[in-house]
């Protein structure tokens, strides 16, 4: 996913809004085959796709504690490996490696220092890891987070950000700040690629009248190769 194309899209969406207040607050749980019926939020557990084939890849430890699965084949070049959470209609946490966020920069460093420009904007931005980059679902349904620092600066700390945040659930359950006021946002990332992020009360997009909030911190290496 580009950093282009997330700024078109959130500053797109940024323009919607909702002028209806919902008539009910239902909570919804997403079940296997992207249908959706009431119930209680889920608490699955996220898990990666794939598994590693004997003498291959093995399991690694997040930078919070989490269990990132072993990926079916060794990661190369710049690589994220990234412990999640979201809380709210869904429940869910887990961990991640994501090799398509700053695939282009020479190093971590590098990537922290200039993160990713938006093809056409002039506009710096960082684009935080995405759980579906690493195959994540939650009931059978892909885990998206489209999370991004705009403009972006180089390391330090950021209070808000330009666009719209969101997080998604297969095709059918999205939250994010395009109808929302008191959504809060804040990011940090450090001179060596490491960070976190964090959104909270993202509003359903169908206002349905349920919030999410999800973080992610991550740290970043350089694979040798492959």
């Amino acid at each position: 996913m580009t950093v282009g194309v997330l700024a078109a899209a959130g500053l797109s969406a940024a323009l919607l809004s909702s002028n209806s207040a919902p008539t009910a607050t239902p909570v919804v749980t997403a079940r296997p085959g992207a249908t959706v019926t009431p119930g209680a939020p889920s608490t699955s557990r996220a898990t990666p796709t794939g598994s590693a084939p004997a003498g291959g890849p093995r399991p690694t430890t997040g930078p919070v504690g989490c269990t990132i699965a072993a990926p079916a084949t060794a990661p190369s070049g710049m690589t994220l490996y990234v412990c999640y959470s979201m809380s709210g209609t869904v429940r869910a946490s887990g961990g991640f490696i994501d090799e398509d966020q700053g695939s282009a920069a020479f190093s971590c460093a590098d990537w922290a220092e200039d993160g990713e420009g938006a093809p056409g904007s002039g506009i710096q931005a960082l684009q935080a890891p995405d759980p579906g980059d690493g195959g994540v679902t939650v009931e059978g349904q892909a885990v998206s987070f489209d999370l991004a620092i705009v403009p972006y600066g180089g390391p330090g700390s950021y209070a808000s950000t330009s666009i719209a945040q969101s997080v998604s659930l297969g095709s059918t359950l999205s939250w994010s700040t395009n109808s929302a006021s008191g959504a809060t946002f804040s990011a940090e990332v450090k001179p060596d690629g490491s960070g976190s992020v964090t959104v909270t009360n993202l509003h359903n997009d169908s206002s349905n009248g349920t919030t999410e909030d999800a973080s992610e911190s991550w740290v970043c290496v350089m694979e040798p190769a492959s």
